[in-house]
């Protein structure tokens, strides 16, 4: 099995520490490819105590506000495809994509309250739960063989068990593999140290999300968090709000967020891109993981610190 090289300096470094959060909808299992997305379409059912429009028609409208507010072209004209992330999360993946290439993705959340809650969102050809990410990565790793074509790959029943996504950053493909399980990061396909599945993480924010405009949001470039390391013995930063974020970054224009995942079996620090604060809604936190991933802001100060 082949690492890549940032993942095993990271275990070379934080061997001691650790790398990646868990909700699902019942009894679904991943068995379609993601060769060509030819119509919008959602597969999947919303949740009987969701009393809000349905997800189809909440997907578009989303994908038209953040195509415009983000000033994103290839999200204008997208495609997309929605697949259900494990069983009692009733919660989806959205996968976009434009002119054949995959250009972003959204995690989305039915609600007690009715209604639907963007969870996560993020930009660039390495989505979340992207098939040709993991397809890569383990032929990379060596855990399956290159003479397997991709199609072939995505309709083989017996690989694929499941998108599991089971809290803030911890989003984990669950697959057989020379009939053992296995699990990969979802966002980067290395493969994890775990046993089982993930357990579920608290629900920080049960708010059904209304996107209507940007209030205000601050884009700084993403840097190499292994070029500083004040994170592996420092002491994190007191941040605890959206004022508390915006005073540390006029202070240290590169912050390092990281999260212990899996019973700290796994340390990920990833580089703050900046935020994002939705007027009259919810805030992201921008981070760098194989392209920006925008996290809500609550629940990421809840499950990891911030380092100057």
């Amino acid at each position: 099995m082949k690492l890549s090289t940032a993942f095993a300096a990271a275990c070379l470094l934080i061997c001691s520490l650790g790398v990646m959060p868990l909700h699902s909808s019942a009894g679904d299992s991943v068995k379609q490819p993601e060769i060509a997305l030819a119509q919008p379409a959602a597969s999947d059912k919303p949740s009987a105590r969701t009393s809000a429009a349905p997800l189809a028609d909440t997907i578009r409208q989303w994908q038209s506000v953040l195509a415009e507010e983000l000033d994103n072209a290839s999200w204008k004209t997208a495609t997309w495809q929605s697949y259900p992330l494990g069983p009692g999360t009733h919660g989806w993946v959205v996968i976009l994509s434009d002119r054949g290439s995959e250009v972003g993705y959204m995690i989305v959340h039915a609600t007690e309250e009715g209604g639907y809650r963007l969870t996560e969102y993020g930009t660039g050809d390495h989505p979340l739960f992207s098939l040709n990410t993991l397809y890569q990565s383990l032929i990379q790793q060596e855990l399956i063989s290159s003479s397997i074509s991709f199609e072939a790959f995505v309709q083989d029943p017996a690989v694929i068990q499941d998108r599991l996504y089971t809290g803030t950053l911890t989003s984990v493909w669950k697959l057989i593999l020379a009939e053992q399980t296995i699990y990969a990061d979802a966002k980067s396909g290395e493969i994890l140290p775990l046993t089982q599945d993930p357990e579920p993480a608290a629900d920080d924010s049960r708010k059904p999300s209304s996107l209507t405009h940007i209030a205000w949001q601050l884009k700084l470039p993403a840097f190499d968090p292994y070029g500083r390391l004040p994170w592996v013995q420092g002491t994190p930063l007191a941040v605890a709000s959206l004022v508390d974020l915006q005073q540390a970054l006029q202070k240290n224009a590169q912050l390092t967020y990281v999260t212990k995942l899996y019973g700290d079996q796994v340390t990920m620090p990833l580089a703050v891109m900046g935020y994002t604060e939705w007027e009259a809604d919810q805030t992201y936190l921008v981070l760098d993981h194989n392209g920006p991933r925008y996290i809500l802001l609550p629940s990421a100060l809840a499950h990891g610190s911030l380092y100057n």
